[in-house]
């Protein structure tokens, strides 16, 4: 299992390196719009609502914890994500988002180890995530499963008729 040290390097792609790290800075609100802007899966909509989330944190009206891996001075995937508010042992995974030119390279699968890791490491038990029932978020659902997550549940006709939003759970 990789470490969650945020100064180690991962080879996941060939000849790139990655590093990770967990403190936002400024320039970090505008890479995130841009690194889901450019998955061609979220909406400008869901676009904005990431980059915000990033403000939020930044300006102390929020707090969640992130997990940036960047190659080359480029943010090329993150995690957001934190305890859910009056829950002991539950997190939610906020986002989870990888450049197009790193799908397939084990970037997701590791961000996402090192986001349990880290959950773990605050005494977490689960993590939560949702997600659309439509055509485009397929690819997610796949992830999860592959992930080692379970769907726990699901709402009909959730954010649209037909549209339905899906829980999905990971032990710790």
């Amino acid at each position: 299992m990789p470490s969650a040290d945020p100064k180690r390097t991962s080879k996941t792609a060939p000849g790139d390196r990655v590093r990770f790290r967990h403190v936002l800075d400024a320039s970090d609100v505008d890479r995130i719009h841009a690194l889901t802007a450019a998955t061609g899966v979220f909406s400008a909509e869901e676009s904005r609502v990431a980059a915000e989330l990033a403000e939020t944190t930044l300006d102390g009206s929020e707090t969640y914890r992130w997990l940036l891996a960047e190659a080359g001075g480029e943010l090329v995937g993150y995690t957001c994500f934190d305890r859910i508010p009056l829950s002991k042992v539950s997190f939610d995974l906020y986002w989870i988002a990888v450049l197009p030119a790193r799908r397939g390279s084990g970037l997701a699968t590791e961000l996402m180890t090192r986001t349990a890791k880290l959950a773990r490491s605050k005494r977490g038990l689960w993590i939560f995530a949702e997600t659309s029932s439509r055509e485009p978020y397929a690819p997610a659902r796949a992830f999860y499963r592959k992930a080692g997550f379970t769907e726990a549940a699901r709402f009909n006709d959730f954010y649209a008729q037909g549209d339905d939003k899906v829980v999905f759970r990971l032990a710790l």
